[in-house]
């Protein structure tokens, strides 16, 4: 780096001597253990194809120079810029470059897309948001649980691993040790910053999607917590764009979890081809916007594949949808107006519980993170339902709640969810949306409510494609609880919707929609695995019970993520977590969320073991933050840290 820190790279070179164009994926992962199996089987596929493959772990992570202070920073930018100016200047390099990245890596993308390279001649995003504030680790549609306060806690145990001393050399230690001691917990700034302010907007896509002057393929999972993005790209960019979404969660299309797979590193390579070798691979004459229709299934926290079939639009937003307006009446949705009448809704605490988790990963195996039954969820709401269908109706897009409402408290949030209701009342997720009332006319100027006024807000719910049978009814549901996804309000408060003034704003895909050319994707195809062994097997434990002397009911999930040993290097990874998050039925201040974490890093007579706790309770007026990072060489503890601070809670 220009100022001397050393970034740990992997190479991957194809046969021969010419140069040729590079791919770059440039994340916090750890090259070496891992991500080394997914990185083997994914963008060293590309090497075979004629391009230099390179795998960077950012400053911090791994066994690169520094501590990774927080996520998305200038000087990671700064970073990847130069990261890229020295591949482009290297002998096997053309000087040519594109990167590819999902999740973080796909954010870093845009962020590089922005500062623009000359040798960055496209990116490919992958799960990935344009929204920093609104979809990241940041406050989506809401406070919430699962990925402010739990992502910065498996960060938390992420950046205080050890780096490999085989790698490190004999500086790995006082490289340990500086982590150790100034790894920031990322609650501490996010809990500063709990508006879309200027720490947010730093270096977030949205601020300035004219800056990126690339050609873009943006990729996501219905599954996944960023189905937003690609929709938003192909809408705010102006370049050549390409977008893919299928039924998968938070992984690559050919890992897909739920399938069907699709053969992306062939795909991405027509891409690629396109853009960094000049050829006319036909990519850019099939359907811009490619999208998974998802026909109906019954409630399951876990599909290996989703039935459904793939549609290709031309552009996006498509002329093809139409909007389809309910009136919102007792019970009902209506397509006629209704007249207005009051609907309260104080919904229990523990609302929420069935909703799964919020970035579904399956990260080390199969996993019950998908959302159950939502029968006991729509018991503590306000339900609308149509009546039972005459033909099917083939959502695509995002669905609005407007809602004229009052409530009793200064603060309070309303959860909305569309669910496909079958005939025995089951009762599947489609999509949902939070709305923190405070932030009813802006993320970035919160204004408590006015007890008893009449407001008109808007809710909008997550991108979804979804076909609901004929047979089947369409229902919105509303609470004003959806634990543990979304901190409750710091009161137990009663929302009135008044029916006269509210609608369901549809998406429908119209019955006599044309097809853009589709792409014939084929079988997928996965590239060789890093060769591993598992020393430990994976298991999971997901439940919910009651806890008599708090008076809490607990959500628990409790994992071994098993141990692995890299054949390559010799390196033996393993872990634990455990997640619980507790609150009362009526006592929105007794929420309480812990994470457990623990890392095992060693190699024969060289053993460490990390152990992150970290826990977020409340009262009327703060958060309270408690975490303790602790590490071992062999038996012998060698660090131990305690953090304990409140921070005002700011309409949240």
């Amino acid at each position: 780096m220009p100022d001397g820190s050393r970034l740990g790279a992997r190479l991957w070179l194809p046969e021969g001597d010419q140069p040729c164009p590079a791919i770059l994926e440039y994340i916090p992962y750890r090259k070496d253990d891992y991500s080394a199996k997914r990185d083997s089987n994914t963008i060293a596929h590309f090497a075979k194809h004629g391009y230099a493959c390179v795998r960077v772990d950012m400053r911090g992570s791994g066994s690169s120079d520094g501590v990774l202070y927080d996520e998305y920073s200038d000087q990671e930018v700064d970073d990847g810029v130069a990261v890229i100016e020295w591949i482009a200047a290297q002998p096997w390099c053309s000087g040519k470059l594109g990167t590819m990245g999902i999740s973080w890596g796909g954010i870093t993308g845009l962020q590089l897309a922005q500062r623009a390279p000359e040798a960055l001649k496209t990116i490919i995003v992958l799960g990935a948001t344009d929204q920093r504030y609104y979809d990241d680790a940041g406050y989506y549609m809401g406070c919430m649980v699962g990925q402010t306060l739990g992502w910065a806690a498996i960060m938390f145990g992420y950046n205080t691993r050890p780096p490999d001393p085989e790698l490190a050399g004999e500086a790995w230690l006082a490289l340990w040790m500086d982590r150790l001691q100034n790894t920031p917990h990322y609650l501490e700034r996010w809990l500063e910053h709990q508006h879309n302010d200027e720490y947010w907007q730093n270096n977030s896509a949205d601020a300035d999607y004219d800056a990126i002057q690339v050609p873009v393929y943006a990729i996501s999972g219905h599954a996944d917590c960023w189905p937003n993005t690609v929709p938003r790209l192909l809408q705010n960019l102006r370049v050549p764009m390409r977008g893919l979404q299928g039924a998968w969660c938070h992984r690559y299309p050919h890992l897909g979890i739920p399938g069907p797979t699709v053969d992306f590193l062939s795909d991405a390579i027509r891409w690629f081809d396109q853009w960094l070798k000049g050829d006319e691979t036909g990519i850019m004459e099939e359907a811009q916007y490619q999208v998974f229709l998802q026909d109906s299934v019954k409630p399951q926290t876990y599909y290996d594949e989703r039935p459904g079939h793939w549609i290709g639009l031309s552009s996006w937003p498509s002329d093809q949808i139409e909007t389809v307006g309910f009136h919102l009446a007792p019970g009902s949705l209506s397509k006629e107006p209704v007249s207005d009448q009051s609907m309260d809704i104080c919904s229990a605490q523990t609302t929420g519980q069935q909703s799964g988790e919020y970035m579904p990963w399956f990260s080390f195996g199969p996993a019950e993170e998908l959302p159950g039954d939502q029968r006991e969820e729509d018991a503590g709401s306000l339900v609308f339902d149509t009546d039972s269908l005459t033909e099917p109706l083939q959502i695509l897009g995002n669905a609005v709640a407007a809602l004229k409402l009052s409530s009793d408290c200064p603060q309070a949030l309303v959860a909305t969810r569309l669910c496909d209701v079958w005939p025995d009342g089951s009762s599947t997720l489609i999509t949902r949306g939070i709305l923190n009332l405070s932030q009813r006319n802006g993320k970035s100027k919160p204004e408590l409510m006015i007890p008893g006024e009449k407001v008109a807000v808007e809710v909008e719910l997550n991108h979804s494609a979804y076909v609901v049978p004929a047979g089947h009814r369409l229902r919105l549901a509303i609470s004003t609880s959806y634990w543990p996804m979304a901190w409750p309000s710091p009161t137990h408060s009663r929302v009135i919707v008044y029916s006269g003034s509210s609608t369901l704003k549809l998406p429908v895909l119209g019955a006599n929609a044309v097809n853009a050319p589709l792409t014939d994707f084929g079988e997928s195809e996965i590239g060789e695995p890093e060769p591993t062994t598992v020393l430990r097997p994976v298991s999971q434990k997901r439940e919910i019970k009651y806890d008599v002397e708090q008076n809490l009911s607990l959500l628990e999930i409790d994992a071994d993520n098993g141990k692995t040993r890299f054949e390559e290097t010799g390196i033996e990874m393993g872990s634990k977590s455990t997640y619980r998050f507790g609150i009362g039925e009526s006592d929105p201040l007794s929420a309480i969320a812990e994470y457990d974490w623990e890392w095992e890093y060693g190699r024969e007579d060289w053993q460490t073991r990390t152990h992150t706790f970290t826990r977020v309770t409340c009262d009327q007026s703060y958060f309270y933050l408690h975490a303790v990072s602790t590490a071992w060489e062999g038996d012998q503890q060698v660090f131990r840290k305690q953090w304990d601070r409140k921070f005002e809670r700011d309409h949240f």
